[in-house]
């Protein structure tokens, strides 16, 4: 089986700081795998690179068995984002946000639907669906993030 995340070397700097030193790390398809570490000691940056968000110093970042870089669009619509912060849209419903970051995955509205429809089941906000955002707890909040995150059914998914 091959490896859907495989990271050799990676190096990234702010200025003086060293943020990641070398850093590697291989993922298999279909393993679920937590990067565990304090704050501060770079996990979001090594997603963030590995996601192509930010540029790097030196390393090599395999997705899929293929190089990642800023332009590999048709892997970058492989992968699902559920960022560490809320990301959603106040001015939209629960199933319009879901809706907007499925849209840019997948085209066909009718499709879109079921996804959406999915996304909200599987994490308990159907019932939920025409409020905006800021009616919802912490936790709805949270739920929707990750339904946003779900709703195209990436292969990959990074939680932070």
């Amino acid at each position: 089986m091959s490896d859907i995340v495989n990271v050799r070397g990676l190096v990234k700097r702010y200025g003086e700081k060293l943020a990641l030193d070398h850093f590697d790390v291989r993922i298999a398809r279909g393993e679920i795998f937590g990067l565990l570490a304090p704050n501060g000691c770079g996990k979001t940056t090594a997603i963030n690179c590995m996601l192509q968000l930010l540029t790097y110093d030196r390393g090599d970042i395999e997705l899929f068995g293929e190089p990642m870089t800023p332009a590999r669009y048709d892997l970058k619509r492989r992968i699902g984002v559920v960022p560490q912060q809320v990301a959603v849209l106040d001015e939209l419903t629960v199933r319009e946000n879901v809706d907007a970051f499925c849209a840019l995955y997948v085209a066909d509205a009718r499709k879109r639907r079921c996804l959406v429809d999915d996304a909200l089941d599987f994490v308990g906000l159907a019932d939920h669906a025409r409020q905006r955002p800021r009616r919802l707890s912490g936790g709805l909040l949270r739920r929707l993030n990750i339904a946003c995150g779900i709703a195209h059914k990436p292969e990959l998914l990074f939680l932070d």
